[in-house]
């Protein structure tokens, strides 16, 4: 007995430095623009919440291993069609990380209902490959592109279908505790029948702050300006810009959560897959 407690008391810490993980939790308000957002009587203006857990184990040869869970919720608060919207995703990663960066792979599933009922739920599966890339100085790159297939929707009024998305990322550490990102998320996919092209994307600058008086809590603030462009066959596009400001705050825990592996956050894109269906058709 005394060997297994020493055994354990050993084994303990290396255990627990395997595992890393974050929860995320942020509000926004938005404020939209252009065409058809007249039409729909919509008064341009989205409440957005979202949230993410993020849990991991890194192995001492530099793979790793994560799982992602996310939500998010876009409220348009007043009587026009589709505006009250939510995505859920669930995605697993895997690659390998070292000191200079990291590369690897995701997978997973986005839901999605357009106007919080029972009528258009839709379900797609999600592939791609992700890396990251320290340049130093404080200064580090990241990446991803991905394919994205499945139900649009199950009413008359659908949302993206298959496509590809991309994303890429800037960061720059001022200091041990601040740090500022500037990133662009974008798709390019199907809407209701094969000939309709929709493209969305979305560039963020955002900056994290440490709190000094809790380890491992943070409170950041992002400016957003995206736009929803749907290609008509006949007449002329319809294409919706928005403009968003976003507070949150992220807590990280476990040993390696510094210096876990940089993989793709794809808030960007549940929004996207939300929102596509009420603000363009």
């Amino acid at each position: 007995m005394r060997c297994l407690a020493i055994l354990l008391l050993t084994a303990a810490p290396v255990s627990a430095e395997q595992i890393y993980g974050s929860a995320e939790l942020q509000f926004g308000q938005s404020q939209m623009a252009g065409a058809p957002v007249a039409l729909q009587g919509a008064d341009g203006s989205l409440m957005e919440t979202h949230g993410a857990v993020r849990l991991g184990t890194q192995f001492g040869n530099g793979f790793y291993a994560q799982g992602d869970l996310s939500f998010g919720l876009t409220d348009n608060a007043n009587a026009a069609p589709n505006t009250y919207n939510s995505s859920n995703s669930v995605v697993f990663h895997v690659g390998r990380s070292g000191a200079d960066g990291s590369v690897g792979g995701f997978a997973g599933v986005v839901s999605s209902d357009h106007d919080n009922d029972v009528t258009d739920d839709a379900l797609r599966s999600i592939l791609g490959a992700e890396g990251a890339r320290r340049l130093g100085a404080g200064l580090s790159l990241q990446g991803h592109l991905g394919y994205l297939t499945g139900s649009s929707g199950t009413d008359t009024v659908a949302t993206v279908s298959n496509g590809v998305f991309a994303g890429v990322g800037l960061g720059y550490a001022l200091s041990d505790r601040f740090d500022v990102t500037a990133s662009l998320g974008y798709i390019n996919g199907q809407m209701d029948a094969p000939s309709t092209v929709v493209e969305a994307w979305r560039f963020q600058v955002r900056a994290d702050r440490d709190i000094a008086a809790v380890d491992g809590l943070s409170a950041f603030a992002a400016i957003q300006y995206g736009e929803y462009h749907q290609k008509e066959i006949v007449g002329a596009d319809d294409i919706t810009d928005i403009t968003s400001v976003v507070v949150g705050m992220t807590y990280r825990f476990g040993g390696q959560a510094s210096t876990a592996p940089k993989t793709a956050r794809l808030d960007y894109l549940e929004a996207f897959l939300a929102n596509t269906g009420g603000v363009l058709e």
